[in-house]
């Protein structure tokens, strides 16, 4: 590692922010999964401290029975929503939840990638730091949770036909990553157009909450700037062939991530944030 960025590292510890580099004006939610929980306490005190805006339910995609799933009402980068969410990982931490099955969603307004071209182009950029974003994303676990496969599963192998699609052939394409539980990226139509992120395990850590707004969003933004090199892409989309995709996902790539953060992040403390989650394992 680099000296000047393992210095920044130790001098700069991950803490909670009272406000992130996001503009003002985005708006997000936040889908928060727990197991080993008693969701009548969950309900009560979730609704007692916070109101019905936040929904507190079952989640059926959760093996173990004791189980409860949060979603926050819309929020935006202002320091009364993210009080709100240190004060929600606070109570819900009280109840010593477990994550083995659950993972975490984080949703954007589809406004954000308009287009189907956007879309396209977003998904091959996810595909080609997919690898970064997956180990980002493993929350405070060593390993992937069981049921990634089916929740949250890697688009990677799903994209090796898109590099040479017509355009007609567009929208057929991108109905595989709509309002399908399946990826770890999904565009949501059915009620309103959403940009779902969806983590491989879960987390009730706020920091993390933060980091993940954080990486999504700038992610998000960084397609319309062209500062990549779309054949490049293209080209590590076709040519991945790995059966042992999460396998492989684990490694650590540090000069692939540093690359990731430079592209992205204008802020520095964005930049050594993302890189001590990414790195710190």
């Amino acid at each position: 590692m680099q000296d000047n960025i393992r210095n920044q590292l130790i001098n700069n510890p991950l803490e909670y922010r009272s406000l992130l580099t996001i503009p003002r004006s985005v708006r997000f939610g936040l889908e928060i999964e727990l197991e080993n929980v008693d969701f009548e306490k969950v309900y009560y005190l979730v609704r007692k401290q916070f109101g019905t805006s936040f929904i507190v339910k079952p989640d059926k995609s959760l093996i173990k029975e004791a189980n409860a799933e949060i979603a926050v009402p819309v929020m935006t980068n202002e320091k009364k929503h993210l009080i709100i969410l240190k004060k929600l990982a606070e109570l819900l931490s009280r109840m010593n939840p477990t994550f083995d099955n659950c993972g975490f969603q984080i949703n954007f307004d589809g406004c954000l990638l308009p287009t189907l071209d956007d879309r396209i182009k977003f998904l091959k950029l996810y595909a080609y730091y997919e690898d970064i974003i997956y180990r980002f994303s493993k929350g405070e676990d060593v390993n992937y949770r069981k049921s990634l496969d089916m929740y949250a599963s890697p688009i990677i192998l799903a994209l090796k036909d898109i590099v040479s699609l017509d355009d007609e052939d567009k929208e057929l394409f991108l109905e595989r990553f709509s309002n399908n539980k399946r990826y770890g990226i999904t565009f949501k139509t059915d009620k309103k157009d959403l940009i779902e992120f969806r983590t491989p395990n879960g987390t009730i850590n706020p920091i993390l909450w933060q980091n993940y707004l954080t990486l999504f969003y700038y992610l998000l933004v960084f397609v319309h700037s062209n500062r990549y090199n779309t054949q490049e892409m293209n080209e590590y989309i076709r040519r991945y062939s790995r059966l042992n995709v999460l396998e492989s996902y684990e490694l650590c790539r540090e000069e692939k991530a540093i690359t990731l953060a430079k592209s992205i992040f204008n802020n520095q403390k964005d930049k050594i944030y993302f890189l001590h989650q990414y790195l710190g394992r």
